[in-house]
């Protein structure tokens, strides 16, 4: 299993025997740290690094999928600290995510560039995996954890935060909740067929929904308080999944 976290998450504390590996890839060099999670092996990344210093626009998220997969990862789980659009998603409430609105731009977003001299078009009508979204469900019973099931995710380029503008747009379009790294990740995964889900963590209010400046330390100081349910949720999540494969 493939772990990617994001901000105010640099660290799975469950996973042990750990060890990394420096993986070359076609789009630079990754370290990929790898252990068990219980009896499931898995191997993890902080896709804004253990440290964040790699802002949004700037991760190399093919060269993260790529080592992914050469490392033997069939699947994907990742997390993303996001702004509520949807009125229902407040701070501290996790979202499992069903679908993704790109408002990106410049982002490195395919491994079919055409430089190889063919044409590749990849279906995305389930972009985020039904399956492996059933698993992070039944988790969230099985550890009694509150989870929103489905929610639209809105991609900006960062680093700044959204205008208010933006988020009327968005929410008009139906997006629920917005980040900064959702794709192109969630497309990269499934060009190579990995099945993919990610689980929205509602860090605050999006912009112009209330009268409060965006702040990242109120966003962290949020993120802080999900992170034992969060792990629990995951943990389960690995270990079915596991049962399943």
């Amino acid at each position: 299993m493939g772990l990617i976290t994001g901000s105010g998450f640099y660290d799975l504390p469950d996973v042990v025997d750990r060890s990394v590996l420096e993986i070359e890839t076609p789009y630079g060099p990754v370290a990929l740290t790898t252990g068990r999670w219980g009896q499931v092996s898995v191997g993890f990344l902080p896709r804004h690094g253990s440290d964040h210093s790699v802002p949004p626009h700037a991760i190399n998220y093919r060269a993260n999928i790529w080592a992914l997969h050469a490392a033997g990862a069939t699947a994907i789980l990742a997390t993303a600290v996001s702004g509520g659009i949807h009125a229902k998603m407040t701070p501290g409430r996790f979202v499992i995510i069903s679908d993704v609105l790109n408002f990106t731009s410049g982002r490195a977003d395919t491994f079919f560039d055409g430089t190889d001299g063919t044409v590749t078009h990849t279906d995305v009508s389930y972009p985020y995996d039904p399956a492996l979204r059933q698993i992070l469900m039944t988790a969230a019973t099985e550890e009694g954890i509150d989870v929103i099931d489905g929610g639209v995710y809105c991609t900006t380029n960062g680093p700044r935060f959204e205008t208010p503008a933006e988020i009327t747009m968005m929410g008009r379009l139906g997006g629920d909740l917005v980040g900064m790294t959702g794709y192109p990740e969630v497309v990269l995964a499934n060009e190579l067929g990995m099945p993919y889900a990610s689980i929205g963590v509602i860090s605050n209010t999006a912009a112009g929904l209330t009268s409060d400046k965006l702040s990242v330390d109120d966003v962290i100081a949020v993120v802080t308080t999900c992170g034992e349910p969060l792990y629990r949720l995951i943990g389960r999540a690995v270990a079915l999944w596991a049962s399943t494969v």
